[in-house]
């Protein structure tokens, strides 16, 4: 069985999962909140209002074995502390509130922890089960009644969960490691078995407070030691300590008042939240609940979003993070393990964009700080980057990663690939000038090395235009740069064979642009073509240079690009003339506007906030208006976070 891994089937899979939680399929409301995040870097939880969907850990590239779901129809209200991650679910029946739930991971411990006050008896269903897209390894997942190694003074029941290594965390990446989790019930809160296969269990809250303590390990000795420091504290004392850390970002928001004031700092409340709960404690953030790997590509975004909120220290663990991959690999590929040394997520082309997002935000995060100390330190990984991009430049153009957001949507096709990047371009041209800048002024390079990079990145800039303007237009792909392309013989990615669409770690050439998976090569393909060749034009072609304040264009250039926008948006009332857009589209448009003080923020604004869901983070498409795709993104809520916080000051 081939397991999908990574494209939008598995988004559209995940989100009818969660789709039959907020039908009342499981608790009986229809009007269940959107998914949110718990996490403390070490044990991360994905839940749907009083439902886990997910609880995977530590460390945060690890497989997800449990599940809760409320099995009575009860309607639940949830909402979440100010400046935290703790969630408060109230539960109601037709007598009124049923009970009061509270969600939390402890503090500096991989434990969830949900505290139960119940006026009447509740019943959740626990399932000790994998995703479903790794169900073939469930052989490898174990639930039985266990002991405790110390004493605790009002436990009522205790499982053990046994996970071997070897199970997929994401795609087919499989966990080094194996997992403990210890399931124990206190007060009025017990756990039994039900069903045959021995890990499916009934959890019953009856009158009276208790609580469920999820305790996560990689070992059973470890898993022994955090249960002797949970048995000796409280629930509420866990629950205080995880509420005192809580803090609400300080930010400016002069141009709002009244009600848009408040929706603006709850905003920026719930987007520093679902960024926090989804870094891990290596400093590589989650590129939300169906991606347990750190994306190079969306932590520009989140630092971004980081240097806006002032947690500078976050955006530097981020950098970090990369810095100690690169020193052990050598080199850095689309998305990376976290918490596992050496496992990569490749795609068609990991020298390009990826590479020109790393340099820009190191001195994005700079430019910031000014931590000259940090960037000297981290300087040979961003020439490393830079000799990367240098290494795949024709006619001054750079290719496509394959993994953009607007590819990996279908928004933009996938037979671009080897055509010239816009926007890895530009990122190449922008972090090479800074890069040029800091190593002059600090004479870190010699004259011939200098003058190499200065010439790339002149040819790059005296071609731009006529590589990437049409008629007025500026284009995302210009297809000329395939013209000299040497197709490599193999290489990761997605198989384009026009009956078959899955993502392979090795696929092979087949013709022109077309590669395809093993299988696909040995079929009958006298009748495929090559696809005609065009050009694209979308909304963040237009609007990336003023997102990453490019030097190359002029402003009356970048001015112009934006009122291609405007005016679409002021004629139909849409940003793209497709139905379906990137998630960060609105964010992009409105930080162009807020950047040049066109009234026509406020509008775009209320639109972006509009599209939020009811936990406050945007997600990774919308099509008409309405969310697809992967959810609880901190790539699109940082970008649009960002420029709210540009607006409202």
């Amino acid at each position: 069985m081939k397991l999908f891994r990574h494209l939008l089937p598995v988004c559209l899979l995940l989100l009818g999962q969660a789709a039959a939680v907020a039908s009342g399929d499981a608790s009986g409301n229809a009007d269940v909140p959107g998914i949110h995040a718990i996490g403390n870097g070490e044990l991360c939880v994905y839940g749907r209002g009083a439902d886990i969907l997910q609880i995977f850990g530590p460390p945060y590239s690890s497989p997800s074995l449990l599940t809760l779901s409320l099995c009575d129809g009860l309607q639940v209200a949830s909402e979440r502390e100010a400046g935290s991650s703790v969630w408060n679910h109230r539960l109601r029946d037709g007598h009124g509130v049923a009970g009061r739930h509270t969600d939390f991971v402890a503090a500096g411990s991989p434990v969830f922890v949900r505290l139960f006050r119940q006026k009447r008896p509740v019943r959740y269903r626990l399932g000790v089960e994998l995703e479903e897209r790794y169900r073939p390894f469930e052989e490898s997942l174990s639930c039985a009644e266990d002991g405790l190694p110390v004493s605790w003074t009002d436990a009522r029941s205790v499982f053990r969960v046994d996970l071997r290594a070897g199970v997929p965390f994401y795609s087919t990446y499989r966990s080094p490691s194996g997992y403990c989790y210890r399931l124990v019930t206190t007060g009025t809160v017990r756990l039994e078995r039900s069903g045959e296969n021995g890990r499916e269990l009934t959890l019953t809250a009856s009158p009276g407070e208790g609580a469920l303590y999820v305790i996560a390990a990689r070992s059973r000795e470890e898993l022994d030691r955090e249960t002797a420091r949970v048995a000796s504290v409280s629930g509420l004392a866990l629950l205080k300590t995880a509420s005192r850390s809580a803090s609400r970002p300080n930010v400016t928001a002069s141009a709002l008042s009244g009600e848009r004031r408040r929706e603006f700092l709850q905003a920026v409340d719930d987007a520093a939240a679902l960024i926090r709960s989804q870094q891990s404690s290596e400093g590589s953030v989650l590129a939300g609940i169906i991606y347990h790997m750190g994306y190079v590509r969306d932590q520009y975004g989140v630092s971004r979003a980081l240097l806006a909120l002032g947690e500078w220290e976050r955006a530097r663990m981020i950098l970090d993070f990369y810095w100690r991959v690169w020193q052990r690999s050598g080199l850095i590929h689309n998305a990376q393990a976290i918490g596992y040394p050496g496992i990569f997520h490749r795609h068609e082309n990991d020298e390009t964009e990826i590479t020109g997002y790393l340099v820009v935000q190191a001195f994005d995060y700079y430019r910031k700080t000014r931590d000259t100390a940090f960037l000297r330190e981290i300087m040979p990984m961003l020439e490393w980057a830079t000799e990367a991009q240098q290494r795949n430049l024709i006619d001054g153009m750079l290719p496509f990663n394959g993994d953009e957001t607007y590819i990996a949507g279908g928004v933009v096709p996938r037979k671009v690939m080897y055509h010239g990047s816009a926007e890895a371009t530009l990122l190449f041209i922008e972090g090479s000038s800074r890069l040029l800048d800091f190593v002059r002024t600090r004479s870190l390079w010699n004259e011939d090395r200098i003058a190499a990079l200065e010439r790339d990145v002149r040819q790059c800039s005296d071609r731009y235009r006529d590589n990437f303007y049409r008629d007025g237009k500026l284009f995302i792909n210009n297809p000329q740069r395939e013209a000299k392309v040497s197709y490599p013989a193999t290489r990761p990615g997605v198989c384009l064979h026009p009956d078959h669409f899955d993502y392979f770690t090795e696929t092979y050439h087949f013709k022109g642009c077309l590669y395809f998976c093993e299988d696909c090569m040995r079929k009958d393909n006298s009748r495929v073509e090559l696809p005609p060749v065009e050009r694209f034009s979308i909304p963040s072609a237009y609007l990336f240079p003023i997102y990453i304040n490019a030097q190359l264009l002029s402003d009356s250039e970048k001015r112009a690009l934006l009122d291609e926008v405007v005016a679409l948006y002021r004629k139909t009332g849409k940003i793209s003339s497709q139905d379906r857009i990137l998630g960060y589209d609105f964010g992009m448009f409105l930080y162009a506007l807020a950047d040049c003080g066109d009234p026509l923020a406020a509008d775009v604004y209320d639109r972006m906030m509009a599209l939020r869901d009811d936990s406050g983070a945007w997600v990774e498409y919308y099509v008409d208006g309405q969310p697809s795709g992967c959810r609880c993104r901190p790539w699109e809520s940082g970008i649009n976070i960002e420029a709210a916080i540009k607006y409202a000051r």
